[in-house]
């Protein structure tokens, strides 16, 4: 029976069938689902959360975890696939492995792409004049305005520290920019959105990128507010993936450099000073009146009072910033709360700011739709930082004037009010001013915005962007009697609160056609209206110091209210084209109607177009191995400058007196006359670049020539007085604007010692080429203090005034010489006769003394890692320019003794046989004012050399050890050093920020900029 049935299985047939049967059921049994496992990481080999790992073809699918680990089912034919937002999809076959580990790479889009005026592109496709900066690498420097972290990192950029004043400070100047209107500072703005006003309240620590737009090309969209650079910041959002906890702290300690603190006469200098004054004075002029006792012993003094030393100190300087990311595929957030605290470096000033950021984005499950918002609340307080500190008259100055013979406390212990010798100005005691002032300034601001992106169709999508800014400042100062001339305490509580509001909307289109023609076009709709509501009230008559308010003030002497607006409203359109990615065209228009151009002139148009060539990408080029990429780019635009004011072209209102039967009876009428046809200031732009890699991309070169012409400059244009008016605004002036700019970058080293550079250098000229007659503005009338005049033909801000030389040596001197009246004498100063008449006069004798602007300025960075060691050195400097040491000689140089002088003046002339350093003049009365007027003696090299941050930074491994990700502490010293000849305490100073019409370059004293010393720590969680 067994013999039958093996014969039934195995007859041929029945075989054949039973062979099938068994193949099938064993490769049913083969396809049976196992459990797959494994890591998903990046290239940095760190573990990628809410990866999706799908099943090629099926809607199965899993998510990494927080350790980046997955577990899925699926059979040895399935093909995995790995999908992150920012990385490339990757895929992989199953087959009979247990164990899937993946290393996705991030997508080569996005690190090609930069940003852009209204997006991104792709930087081998940018025309434009624009340079990307990551604010990754400038978070170790202890500053508190990201301003100072951009110093020396971009050409053509200037970036200046003129005041040390805690929070402040800090100027912007992008290729020479310049306006006779208000503003020359560059259009700043923030995930899309323009801001109005300071941009001292954002936290450094809240951005991720700048991007810098230098020519009309890039700049064109922000048509009537682009002529002085456009500057994109975006904040920082969380990468799909990258859900992390970030805590970083610094705290810092902040000198004075005293290398470049002048050296001042201490007690027994200046009284030896004023005895030797009294002995000319006897001796020359006949005086017969005895001596004041305080000068009659100079031995009786020592180094008496110190006032820098008193007003001065080391202060402290901390920052503390938590970062909360998280991130699905579908949803990101960023939330940044940061501290700043920083003591100013004088006594009594500081300024500390509490920040927040929320940054949210949402895609559709589609990807068409993607919506987000950014909320960024900050406050500020400043005390006793809005106290004017800098320039004549500022409190800084003070402390160089007060006399060290005097004691800066009454012997109970108050402060002494008065603190000048016999003979000197009358000042108040800058201590007292410095303690007792209560200056409380507050700045309340919210940055918000919204946006929303839809893909209609594939290439066509909409984008809107809806934002506000909203500010408050409230001001409360009080000033006791004691440090008041009039032994009358006063008070002062002001409100200044801003609204604005920005509104864009705009189609983009993205479309390649027959492979080779790829297109992007935009056009879009643009408003934002600007409203400040400000009042100020003042009292006096305070029953005492300890209720500083003005509810205790029994007079109110002044009170004002005031509101200002405007508006905008835009189209733009935008058409990028390229061929086969190589040849480029990019063209660009923006219409702008402002409320502040004239009724005659509402709207603008501001059009730009660039090209690129792409050379490398040629067949040629293939023989040229060591270059890997090559392009070359050009551009021309007009862009705009409408900061001239809310108010300028219409007829102002003035408050006037008319007699009527005899009384006098108040009225209104025009008091300034409008002009219709008033326009914004014009820039009209060409650019020349050319972009080179070479040797593997170790070496990257930009380089850009650029040339401008800034027309329509307003001014004042005088008119006929029969109109009833003396002058009417006019778009009138004209300047040139023309350079080089170069930017290195290297990579030296890439073995276990990696060392980067980064340089840049830029050359600036500019020449004045129109003005109203006659041609030249100055700064003011008297000869002592017009430092610089702007005139046809000339370059901007150039000094004024007489060519020193020297001083009179003896009476043939004086005979043979040209005199400025009665006040040239054996011993005074000497200056040239420029036309020969043998007279010295203010208008014949004067003339172009010095260039502010350098030859050229320069940053260089260089990064070095070894191992887990990393340090940084950051420099910047100019080489060439001119700064006019006004604080030295105008009011530290007071050869008549009314002020403290620098202790180098003691070598001052006495007589033909002790003529002293041949530096300093006679102390002869009425002669002395000649050392008070602008000449060539004044007049130092500008050049230096700053290391802007120097810092040194461990990195601990701590792969195993639990939610702490990463740790890195670092040590830094900010302003480490200053290479320079000049003599002042910072040859960065300019007593207008860097505004080349007001006169950059002059030295009146400002706020010292200290040196800081810091150690900080950032820190990773999971």
């Amino acid at each position: 029976m067994q013999k039958n049935l093996y014969y039934a299985i195995f007859r041929k047939k029945h075989f054949h069938l039973f062979l099938l049967a068994l193949l099938l059921g064993t490769s049913a049994f083969g396809q049976q689902a196992a459990k797959i496992r494994g890591k998903v990481i990046d290239d940095r080999d760190e573990p990628l959360p809410e990866v999706t790992v799908l099943i090629k073809g099926t809607q199965t699918g899993v998510s990494t975890n927080a350790d980046g680990e997955y577990s899925i089912n699926a059979s040895p034919n399935s093909v995995l696939i790995f999908r992150l937002l920012g990385f490339e999809n990757t895929e992989a076959t199953v087959g009979n492995r247990q164990v899937i580990n993946i290393k996705l790479k991030i997508a080569a889009k996005s690190l090609d792409e930069v940003v852009v005026s209204y997006g991104k592109q792709r930087s081998r496709e940018v025309t434009g004049a624009i340079t990307q900066i990551s604010a990754t690498s400038l978070q170790d420097m202890p500053v508190g305005q990201f301003a100072q972290q951009l110093q020396g990192k971009v050409a053509g950029v200037d970036i200046s520290q003129t005041s040390g004043q805690p929070g402040r400070g800090m100027a912007f100047r992008i290729r020479g920019a310049a306006s006779l209107a208000l503003d020359y500072q560059p259009l700043f703005v923030i995930d899309g959105m323009p801001v109005t006003g300071s941009i001292n309240n954002i936290n450094p620590d809240e951005i991720e990128t700048f991007t810098v737009l230098k020519d009309a090309s890039s700049t064109a969209l922000y048509g009537s507010r682009a002529a002085n650079g456009v500057i994109l910041i975006t904040t920082k959002h969380a990468k799909a993936g990258d859900s992390k906890i970030q805590f970083s702290s610094n705290y810092g300690v902040q000198k004075i450099p005293m290398n470049r603190v002048p050296d001042m006469m201490n007690a027994n200098q200046f009284a030896t000073f004023m005895n030797e004054r009294y002995q000319d004075q006897v001796k020359y002029e006949g005086v017969t009146a005895a001596i004041d006792p305080a000068y009659a012993n100079p031995s009786q003094y020592g180094e008496g009072t110190n006032w820098f030393n008193l007003l001065t100190r080391a202060a402290p300087i901390q920052s503390y910033d938590l970062t909360v990311q998280t991130a699905r595929e579908k949803s990101t957030s960023t939330v940044i709360a940061g501290y700043q605290s920083q003591e100013g470096v004088i006594v009594n000033t500081g300024t500390k700011l509490f920040s927040l950021r929320l940054n949210q984005d949402l895609t559709s499950s589609n990807n068409k739709l993607k919506i987000g918002f950014n909320l960024a609340p900050s406050y500020r307080l400043d005390h006793n930082n809005r106290l004017s500190t800098d320039g004549v008259g500022g409190l800084f100055e003070r402390v160089f004037e007060s006399s060290p013979l005097i004691s800066p406390y009454n012997p109970d212990g108050s402060y002494t009010k008065n603190v000048n010798s016999p003979g000197m100005v009358s000042y108040i005691n800058p201590l007292a001013q410095f303690m007792l002032n209560k200056d409380d300034y507050i700045t309340t601001r919210i940055l918000g915005n919204a946006y929303l992106n839809y893909e209609f169709l594939p290439g066509l999508s909409l984008k809107t962007n809806v934002g506000a800014d909203k500010g408050a400042e409230t001001r409360n100062q009080f000033t006791p009697a004691s440090i008041t001339a009039n032994s009358i305490n006063t008070g002062l509580s002001s409100s200044v609160d801003n609204y604005s509001w920005t509104a864009e909307t705009n189609l983009q289109y993205n479309k390649t056609i027959a492979t080779d023609h790829n297109i992007q076009a935009l056009v879009g709709y643009s408003a934002q209206k600007f409203s400040q509501v400000s009042n100020s009230v003042s009292g006096t008559g305070f029953p005492s110091d300890d209720i500083p308010y003005l509810s205790a003030a029994t007079s109110i002497t002044a009170g004002t209210s005031n509101i200002t607006e405007y508006s905008l409203l835009s189209a733009i359109g935008r058409l990028n084209y390229n061929y086969k990615g190589k040849y480029l065209l990019q063209g660009a228009v923006r219409s702008d109607g402002s409320s502040r151009f004239g009724t005659d002139r509402k709207y603008g148009y501001f059009p730009s177009v660039s090209v690129g060539w792409i050379i490398s990408d040629e067949k040629f080029m293939e023989n040229f191995k060591a270059i890997d990429f090559l392009k070359i780019r050009s551009s021309y635009g007009v862009t705009g400058n409408n900061n001239i004011g809310n108010y300028t072209a219409l007829s102002v209102l003035g408050k006037y007196n008319y007699v009527v039967n005899g009384v006098s009876v108040p009225g209104q009428t025009i008091g300034t006359l409008g002009n219709s046809d008033l326009a914004w200031e014009r820039n009209k732009q060409f650019d020349v670049g050319l972009d080179l890699t070479i040797l593997n991309n170790r070496i990257t070169i930009a380089y850009d020539y650029y040339h401008k012409i800034s027309d329509g400059l307003i001014q004042s244009m005088p008119i006929p007085r029969a109109s009833g008016f003396s002058s009417v605004n006019f778009n009138i002036g004209q300047f040139a604007f023309w350079g080089h700019e170069i930017a290195v970058n290297t990579v030296n080293l890439t073995g276990k010692l990696k060392w980067n550079t980064n340089f840049n250098i830029s050359f600036e000229r500019n020449i004045i080429e129109s003005l109203v007659s006659p041609g030249f503005i100055r700064r003011n009338n008297t000869v002592s203090s017009d430092y610089y005049r702007n005139q046809v033909g000339h370059h901007l801000g150039e000094f004024y005034g007489f060519v020193f030389e020297g001083l009179y040596k003896d009476a043939n001197d004086l005979a043979n010489s040209a005199k400025y009246g009665s006040a040239s004498d054996v011993g005074t100063i000497k200056v040239k006769d420029l036309n020969g008449d043998g007279v010295i006069d203010d208008v014949n004798d004067r003339t172009f003394i010095g260039d502010p602007t350098p030859d050229f300025n320069f940053g260089i960075t260089n990064n070095f890692t070894y191992k887990n060691f990393d340090l940084n050195i950051s420099m910047a400097g100019a080489v060439g320019g001119k700064i006019l040491n006004a604080a030295k000689w105008a009011y530290q140089t007071n050869m008549d003794g009314s002020r403290m002088l620098l202790a180098a003046p003691l070598d001052h002339w006495r007589s033909p046989e002790d003529p002293g350093s041949g530096i300093y003049p006679r102390t002869k009365t009425g002669t002395t004012a000649m050392g008070r007027q602008v000449n060539s003696q004044w007049v130092e090299s500008g050049s230096y050399l700053t290391a802007k941050n120097i810092s040194l930074g461990y990195n601990f491994k701590l792969k195993d050890s639990g939610m702490l990700k990463n740790l890195r502490v670092y040590g830094s010293v900010q302003q480490a050093f200053i290479i320079t000849n000049y003599s002042g305490m910072n040859p960065e100073i300019s007593f207008s920020g860097l505004d080349a019409t007001q006169g950059i370059g002059v030295d009146e004293n400002a706020y010292p900029v200290p040196r800081t010393f810091s150690l900080g720590i950032q820190t990773t969680f999971k």
